[in-house]
């Protein structure tokens, strides 16, 4: 394995996390369901949120010629899925509050190249709505559940927020279609991530999965 050496990443900082108000997913889940799940995803999706780093690797980062494709064109709006495949790719999970919600970052280290940071900020609405903010302005509202244990979110449209009132959805079609993450726990502090992103008429664009454990603080 590899050190978890910090690239700087905006947003998740000291100072945010001392002064960053609390965007737990007990609400958005409902008591029942948050208390199915276990402990140790609790505490990593709990209240307060705290900057953490989970290192690992992506056991499999898939795409397809089209998924890859709109992952190159979308590097002009600021990289949100990673245009590259691979196995076994090392890579860091930097989480952290930030002024609006939570920062997921996602940093892939491919060996012959500069780390991939991939950015996103999941987002509760005054409703209890859980919104992932993209690059560009770009937002996908989640549905969060619970299953087996296991945390699920799957996005039901894009749009773009331009200001606090204007949304403009993006259509079908030209979107990439519906993303679906999974969060399982496992055993020794370790987790899997997964990340299915299925087209409406081209199927698969993406897929990616790796197991993380939050990284040792330096003694």
């Amino acid at each position: 394995m590899f050190s978890a050496d910090r690239v700087a990443v905006p947003g998740v900082t000291a100072e945010a996390s001392k002064r960053a108000p609390h965007h737990g997913l007990r609400r958005v889940l409902g008591d029942p369901a948050w208390q199915r799940l276990p402990p140790a995803v609790r505490a990593r999706f709990g209240e307060p949120v705290v900057a953490v780093d989970y290192v690992g690797e992506f056991e499999v980062v898939r795409a397809s010629m089209l998924g890859l494709a709109l992952a190159t064109f979308c590097r002009l709006i600021g990289t949100p899925v990673v245009p590259r495949t691979g196995c076994n790719v090392p890579a860091i999970v930097h989480v952290g509050p930030t002024a609006e919600g939570v920062s997921w970052q996602r940093e892939y280290r491919w060996p012959d190249s500069e780390p991939c940071l991939v950015r996103s900020t999941k987002v509760i609405g005054p409703d209890g709505q859980l919104v992932e903010q993209l690059p560009a302005r770009l937002c996908m509202p989640l549905r969060v559940y619970e299953q087996s244990g296991g945390l699920h979110f799957v996005s039901h449209g894009y749009y773009f927020e331009l200001g606090r009132r204007l949304r403009i959805p993006l259509p079908a079609w030209l979107s990439p279609g519906v993303t679906h993450v999974e969060h399982h726990d496992g055993a020794d502090g370790w987790f899997r991530f997964t990340m299915t992103v299925t087209h409406p008429l081209f199927g698969e664009l993406f897929y990616q999965t790796g197991l993380f454990h939050a990284a040792r603080s330096p003694s």
